[in-house]
């Protein structure tokens, strides 16, 4: 009697106690990259009833039939507009599993040990989760055959090939394609002529009306050398550094360029390439001889969203234990994509020497 009631409690404390961390956990997984710290933090994570799949609707030209009239008799154009389409996405499934192993709990047998126990469980999903999150936000195409988080680096694309993005070809539709600058060792070889670069293509994401949503890039995404050569040329020119303090305290950069917050990742590969950014010595940092370069994201969060399928946000279940298994194992789940709606107010910005130096 008294080993069912240890059982008993055991199993309360367990599932209780992990639902209640929930909350912490979500946050723990959201704030742990720039990238999905700044969507959550900003207000674009969005909750969808279901649905087959994703559905996007985008406007892609004006209405050609506003123009002046010459005279009170102008006939008044009343030809049909058809401006507007859909991009569609389809939803994707992450899933994984926390398990204690009754040997575990054996070894464990007061509430403070348990809990002791479910922590150190907890921080090794959310590490494990957050990291496998990161790594495919920050792919060049989705994998798993597809079946992974579409990345930053699949909505923003350095060119222009016969591929589709939300189901339109992006060859076929010039409206469907993100403004992009291929610098050279040659061309960016100053810090004055990387911040030229990063003006233009700022002011090339910033074109066209958005209907009252920010015009300019919010976030601008880069490996750690485009960042720290950012700020040499800021401290260079004696300017005034401007930091977003919260993105600081996180430890993920938090410059300001013009209206926009700088955040590097170390996972932010090579565009030109299509591989991850080797990093270098401490001793040997700007005289390594790299064949890298350097890359970054100018990012209009405004038209970037992650769309979450209702009653599918990190779920987490309950410690459940299986008929020929002496483990309980609970599942923590989550349906959802990345979605853009706008690709032309977003940027890339690749092809810069690592090496710059003045």
């Amino acid at each position: 009697m008294a080993i069912s009631s240890i059982t008993y409690d055991f199993d309360g404390i367990l599932s209780n106690t992990w639902m209640n961390y929930r909350p912490k956990l979500y946050d723990n997984i959201f704030n742990a990259n720039p990238f999905m710290y700044w969507i959550h933090a900003n207000g674009r994570k969005r909750t969808e009833d279901g649905g087959e799949r994703i559905v996007i609707p985008l406007e892609y030209g004006k209405n050609d039939t506003i123009k002046s009239m010459t005279s009170g008799y102008d006939t008044i154009d009343t030809t049909p507009q058809e401006h507007m389409t859909s991009a569609y996405y389809q939803w994707k499934e992450i899933a994984g599993t926390t398990t204690i192993s009754n040997k575990e709990l054996a070894q464990n047998q007061g509430k403070n040990q348990i809990l002791k126990l479910l922590q150190s469980k907890a921080n090794n999903t959310e590490m494990s989760m957050s990291e496998i999150v990161n790594a495919m936000m920050l792919a060049f195409s989705a994998g798993n055959g597809g079946h992974d988080l579409l990345p930053v680096f699949h909505l923003l694309q350095k060119a222009f090939a016969s591929t589709t993005v939300g189901g339109i070809n992006q060859s076929t539709y010039a409206w469907w394609q993100n403004q992009v600058i291929e610098s050279s060792t040659s061309s960016t070889a100053t810090w004055a002529q990387l911040v030229k670069e990063m003006a233009h293509l700022y002011n090339s994401c910033s074109k066209g009306g958005s209907k009252g949503k920010r015009s300019h890039p919010d976030m601008i995404l880069c490996d750690q050398r485009y960042y720290e050569a950012y700020e040499n040329a800021a401290r260079d020119k004696g300017q005034i550094i401007m930091t977003n303090e919260t993105v600081a305290d996180l430890g993920f950069g938090g410059l300001k360029f013009k209206g926009a917050t700088i955040m590097w990742d170390e996972y932010v590969p090579d565009v030109d390439a299509g591989t991850a950014v080797t990093v270098p010595t401490v001793d040997t940092y700007w005289t390594d001889e790299l064949t890298d370069y350097s890359s970054a994201a100018f990012i209009n969060s405004e038209f970037l969203e992650l769309v979450v399928c209702k009653g599918q946000d990190f779920t987490i279940g309950p410690f459940i234990q299986p008929e020929n298994q002496k483990a309980k194992t609970s599942i923590l789940y989550m349906m959802a994509e990345l979605c853009c709606s706008n690709r032309r107010k977003q940027g890339i910005h690749y092809k810069i020497d690592q090496q710059i130096v003045a």
